[in-house]
């Protein structure tokens, strides 16, 4: 497969462009046709798609990709054309009849038009079509750039929409940097974007020349607080399993750990006897998920290496060494590395755990606050009351209580982050909003006195619109 020209995504984007001047908002049968296009798409290409992450990961197990690539596509998918005639419905606003008379108002969504979508290569599948769901659900014509860091599924996705899709609708490219930068730089109705933080800035600094919004799915270092009552076998465990999916290679996983001072130790030994039980050896078994290329894997190994230079302790929980045939990585964690470390400094993205002490949940707030607002904070804990202070007290894109991620990955939740782990958001209602226009409707009657009272000469009735501005409220 060819890498997309420059030419041929100018084409692709001027032939959107004018497929929407042609019909700017698609009836509601029009939307859900495609989304239900989209959903037969995925079904058709349910191994070719579980093939293609094998091939980019070296590891990386049907069921994952069944259940959270383009699985979780359709679920998404389905949710939206349960709900989207609700939610396209015009929403009736009311007014103050002493000012405006008969005169009715009401809101509708309104398409945004030709939109792009960059994707990343943890989510090679899921986070190149979840946001289609949304985009085709609010009217829009969509472009998606694929990550050149993923070829497989890169390869497969061009295949599955231009099989599904007429290119003035849906539309796949793929390219490097340069067919990226070129992306970013098109005059979009809304630009999104998921990935990190550094290439965040710079594709909002192409998308501000052209005014282009954008919505940007960033990451940051999640910490999880375990509070004293959190140190149960199945809640650890929870936590590990968590923390290893699609080996660390999540946005939204848990990256750090903070527990009460003088319990670390008791901590980890918790966490080895959980592990063990788990994976007796876990690189080398199939539902590891490799690192995504050699970089990536020397990279998360290269943040243990520096620990252990430093004289910082480091266990691999269940003994397992790494893999560079495989590209797996051991469940390491790093016992209370200081904060210069690269552990500290940067997201992690891999399965190695720095674990961090705290003197009381006030004071670890305030060290999680102090930072970048992560995308997502999780607490461990029994007490619910302690679980909504902790989401309340920390900005945060979303908080998981006893669970590390789901607030992600249900239908009916938006998602997106805060600060430095982005803006905007994806899925539920509030992912149909963001790619729509929520335009106000106002009809005016004869009988509207605020329209009277500033027909000009000003005078008397002017004046009393202007005092009773200025009346204390009652």
């Amino acid at each position: 497969m060819t890498d997309t020209t420059k030419d041929e995504l100018h084409r692709l984007f001027a032939r959107q462009k004018a497929a929407f001047a042609r019909d700017r908002n698609p009836t509601l049968e029009v939307r859900l046709e495609r989304l239900r296009k989209l959903d037969a798409m995925l079904i058709a290409y349910r191994e070719p798609m579980r093939q293609a992450l094998s091939a980019d990961f070296l590891s990386h197990h049907p069921l994952v990709t069944d259940l959270f690539e383009s699985g979780a596509v359709i679920a998404r998918s389905r949710h939206i054309q349960a709900k989207l005639a609700e939610w396209l419905a015009p929403e009736k606003r009311e007014l103050n009849p002493l000012v405006h008379g008969s005169s009715h108002a009401y809101v509708m969504r309104q398409p945004r038009g030709v939109v792009g979508n960059i994707s990343p290569w943890n989510f090679p599948i899921e986070c190149a079509l979840v946001m289609v769901a949304d985009m085709l659900a609010a009217g829009n014509r969509v472009i998606v750039k694929s990550s050149e860091l993923a070829p497989a599924c890169a390869k497969v996705l061009v295949e599955a929409v231009t099989a599904y899709f007429d290119e003035d609708i849906l539309a796949v490219v793929t390219g490097g940097v340069d067919v990226a930068v070129e992306f970013a730089s098109l005059p979009w109705d809304h630009l999104t974007y998921t990935g990190g933080g550094r290439v965040g800035r710079l594709v909002m600094q192409a998308a501000a020349a052209n005014l282009v919004p954008v919505t940007l799915e960033l990451g940051g270092k999640n910490p999880t607080v375990f509070a004293s009552d959190g140190f149960e076998e199945g809640l650890v465990e929870r936590f590990l399993y968590f923390r290893a999916f699609k080996g660390g290679q999540v946005c939204t996983a848990p990256d750090y750990v903070l527990v009460p001072e003088g319990r670390v130790d008791e901590w980890v030994a918790l966490a080895s006897k959980m592990w063990t039980g788990l994976y007796p050896k876990y690189v080398g078994h199939p539902e590891a998920t490799g690192a995504i290329n050699r970089a990536h894997y020397e990279r998360v190994l290269g943040l243990v290496k520096e620990a252990r230079d430093r004289g910082v302790k480091v266990v691999s929980l269940n003994g397992d060494e790494p893999d560079a045939a495989t590209r797996q990585i051991p469940m390491y964690v790093i016992l209370d590395p200081p904060d210069d470390l690269q552990c500290m400094q940067e997201e992690v993205f891999g399965p190695v755990t720095p674990v961090k002490t705290y003197r009381t949940l006030d004071a670890a707030m305030d060290r999680i606050n102090s930072g970048p607002s992560p995308l997502a904070a999780y607490m461990v804990t029994r007490d619910p009351a302690l679980g909504d202070l902790y989401a309340a007290g920390v900005l945060s894109g979303g908080t998981g209580v006893n669970v590390f991620g789901f607030q992600a990955a249900d239908a009916n939740l938006p998602f997106g982050g805060v600060g430095g782990s982005g803006m905007g958001c994806h899925s539920a209602r509030e992912g149909f909003l963001n790619y729509s226009h929520t335009k106000p409707v106002f009809h005016c009657a004869d009988d509207n006195g605020l329209a009277f009272a500033i027909r000009p000469p000003y005078g008397p009735v002017t004046q009393a619109f202007a005092d009773a501005t200025f009346a204390p409220a009652p």
